[in-house]
């Protein structure tokens, strides 16, 4: 198998990553993985997942059986808006949202979406966005054989109030203490989370937006912690990245060895702007609180209306130091 570039997208929930990343998906040569690793690690054979998490490398016979799962297309991984490729087959973004639809409702049909889907070509660069977990990714990365890893980060207020609204509005679930206890025993070795002295109730017992605060430290913590030779690192900043789109996108797509492409142009502006006009095969089906529409009136700093004094100051205590070394790296890139 020839060598793909392959470049993975990471970020704290709720950090504007599925619309940063559908950037990277609407170029023509990209073949687009949306948590991929999450949704669809059962597809992986038992041994091979167990070499990607624990082996920090693998085999070039591992590798390309590793890099066919992710290619194989799949409903879960697969997510609109589409795209018209370079590298498919069937070149109709119209269609392929409606063989998507379909297959999410009929399973028998998986066989024949991932046909008709698999990417082909030499012309090829692989995306892949993650946000769910940092456990054993520092592996994953190394195992994937990746050329570049962009972490995006959102001011840690933004990315938490809106964890909150979307537990208000009931479409994120409010963290239990199974949850709360499961990770902390992931994360206690940790120099951030043990530099806080706090035990497992201790975390159990968090208002919300405190232990979102601590796992989004932690999370980000964990990006800062990869440091392999083996690939780029960038770092990107949500706010700096609205403030000036076209100049940033233009910037990071070189540095990635991506053209900036027309489709790209569109989607920027038609996500920014004008999302409502957009085609229906191009706009996502989800909520529209998950959704990488917005208008001229999205604010990337409305948290400062949306929490209290109080929730800001606490977040921030327990995020300032982490903040400023993502910023400090951003500005590095």
């Amino acid at each position: 198998m020839k060598k793909i570039n392959t470049i993975f997208v990471l970020g704290y929930p709720r950090s504007g990553t599925t619309w940063f990343a559908n950037l990277f998906n609407s170029h023509p040569d990209v073949a687009y993985r949306h948590e991929v690793i999450g949704r669809c690690y059962r597809y992986f054979p038992e041994k091979l997942f167990a070499s990607l998490k624990y082996n920090n490398g693998l085999s070039d016979t591992e590798h390309e059986r590793a890099i066919n799962v992710v290619l194989s297309p799949n409903v879960e991984s697969d997510r609109a808006p589409f795209f018209p490729k370079n590298h498919l087959r069937l070149n109709n973004a119209r269609v392929r949202y409606f063989s998507w639809l379909a297959t999410k409702t009929v399973g028998l049909l998986k066989p024949l979406y991932k046909k008709l889907y698999y990417p082909t070509g030499s012309a090829l660069s692989l995306i892949i966005k993650e946000t769910r977990s940092t456990v054993n990714m520092d592996s994953m990365l190394i195992g994937f054989r990746v050329d570049s890893v962009v972490v995006l980060f959102r001011h840690p207020c933004g990315s938490i109030a809106s964890y909150l609204k979307g537990i208000s509005k009931g479409v994120m679930g409010h963290s239990d203490a199974q949850e709360r206890g499961v990770w902390y025993k992931e994360n206690i070795d940790k120099p951030y989370l043990a530099s806080l002295s706090m035990s497992e109730d201790d975390l159990v017992a968090l208002p919300e937006h405190k232990y979102l605060a601590i796992h989004w430290a932690q999370q980000n913590e964990d990006y800062l912690g990869f440091q392999s030779p083996s690939y780029n690192r960038f770092f990107v900043s949500y706010e700096d990245f609205m403030g000036d789109k076209e100049a940033q996108v233009k910037k990071l797509f070189n540095d990635l060895s991506l053209g900036y492409d027309t489709m790209v142009e569109d989607f920027l502006f038609s996500t920014s702007s004008a999302g409502d006009s957009a085609k229906p095969s191009l706009k996502d089906s989800s909520d529209s609180y998950y959704s990488v529409y917005r208008d001229d009136k999205f604010d990337p700093h409305k948290w400062k209306e949306d929490l209290t004094v109080e929730e800001i100051s606490d977040i921030e205590k327990l995020t300032v130091n982490t903040y400023n070394k993502l910023i400090e790296k951003s500005e590095i890139d």
